[in-house]
């Protein structure tokens, strides 16, 4: 029997059992859909993923600062601009947050407390990921007219403000100097932020002496991936940029972080493919218990082929073509299916596609049907090469 009959009897034997093998064909071809899609779309998704500041937080964040107690002298050591800027040409780099610090009184009224003052650039917030509850952030305009205005944490109001007064617009001074509160900080990973005031940098370092000195500077990695290598290559730079400094300096991140997300990432990754792959296995053994079946009724004609002198090899290539063209048939529609839904998804997620990983998977697609068609007609083929021409005729 050549290959384009064995290619028509089977076609049209899906033709004609089509409400029988409909059900197979669909766990199939959605099982595969569901694969190309995660498969094309999922780096795309995670690089989105891994650029979230809502959920990586500080993750994705490492920090520069200095250790004053190692080093062989004691030294008030410092960064400066030009660190900033040869920050931001480094490969990995999102944004760059230079800070300056310093633990001056907070006053309003007859309320007072000390805390943590930051003087910080417009960019401050979306590096570190800072909320804001209610006003604004300091924008880019407050920093370069030195507007005198702060953005508050929720303990410094509770501290400071009665309960049923709010702080918007009101003025405080802080170690002396007159502000006016433009925003509250919303709920934040580091609890310090909590008794913190922010204020332009350019405020800060005019007018506080303490103030001065970049003390830290937060760097924002493009995504998780980057992380480890921009810890690298900022302690190299910084250390190369300011060798006398070099045994007190210290770039940190927060690997434990990124394991957390990656972790849960993996978990969802590792049931999505596990349910798809539990599709597509129940496809094939849709596929056997249907040719099994079909076999049974059609025991007369497998006998009538015999008596007229069909081979046991023609019947078996026969069954296990059409159990091959079924599963064909599942990953074509898959393919089809998948490639809509990825254009589709595209649009949603505003991302790229890996189109590259899409050629690849629909060849994988078209492989892989062929071969759970292989294994799943091999059984149902066999048995049904092996029946014997007189029984089967006088078969009921």
């Amino acid at each position: 029997m050549f290959l384009q009959d064995l290619a028509a009897v089977s076609l049209r034997q899906i033709l004609r059992n089509r409400r029988r093998y409909k059900g197979v064909i669909i766990g199939i071809s959605v099982g595969i859909a569901g694969i190309i899609v995660v498969l094309t779309m999922g780096d795309s998704v995670e690089q989105s993923l891994g650029q979230n500041l809502e959920l990586l937080g500080s993750a994705t964040i490492v920090k520069a600062s200095f250790d004053y107690t190692k080093g062989k002298r004691k030294h008030g050591g410092q960064y400066f601009l030009k660190d900033v800027e040869d920050i931001k040409k480094l490969p990995g780099v999102k944004s760059v947050s230079p800070v300056v610090v310093a633990f001056p009184t907070f006053t309003y009224k007859l309320n007072k407390m000390t805390g943590r003052l930051l003087g910080v650039e417009e960019n401050f917030f979306d590096t570190i990921h800072i909320p804001i509850a209610s006003g604004r952030r300091i924008t880019s305009d407050d920093v370069s007219w030195f507007s005198s205005v702060c953005v508050v944490g929720k303990d410094v109001v509770r501290t400071l403000f009665t309960k049923n007064e709010g702080p918007l617009d009101k003025k405080i001074f802080i170690g002396g100097h007159l502000f006016r509160i433009i925003g509250v900080i919303g709920g934040v990973e580091d609890p310090t932020f909590m008794d913190t005031i922010i204020i332009p940098i350019s405020v800060g370092r005019a007018r506080f002496a303490d103030m001065y000195d970049i003390k830290n500077i937060y760097v924002r990695a493009i995504n998780w991936d980057a992380v480890a290598q921009l810890q690298k290559d900022l302690y190299k730079l910084l250390t190369t940029n300011q060798p006398g400094y070099a045994e007190s300096m210290e770039v940190r991140s927060f690997p434990e972080r990124i394991k957390t997300i990656q972790h849960a990432v993996l978990l969802v990754k590792v049931f999505l493919y596990s349910a798809l792959f539990v599709t597509i296995i129940l496809g094939g053994i849709g596929i056997m218990n249907v040719m099994l079946s079909a076999i049974r009724e059609r025991t007369k004609e497998i006998g009538l082929r015999k008596a007229v002198g069909a081979t046991e090899k023609m019947i078996l290539s026969q069954f296990l073509f059409e159990s091959v063209s079924i599963s064909l048939t599942g990953a074509i529609i898959g393919i089809v299916l998948g490639f809509v839904s990825v254009e589709v998804l595209k649009e949603i997620f505003q991302t790229k596609p890996a189109y590259g990983i899409f050629a690849l998977s629909v060849i994988g697609g078209v492989l892989f049907g062929a071969i759970l068609g292989i294994a799943s007609g091999v059984i149902p083929a066999i048995k049904a090469s092996g029946l014997d021409p007189a029984e089967s005729m006088r078969f009921e």
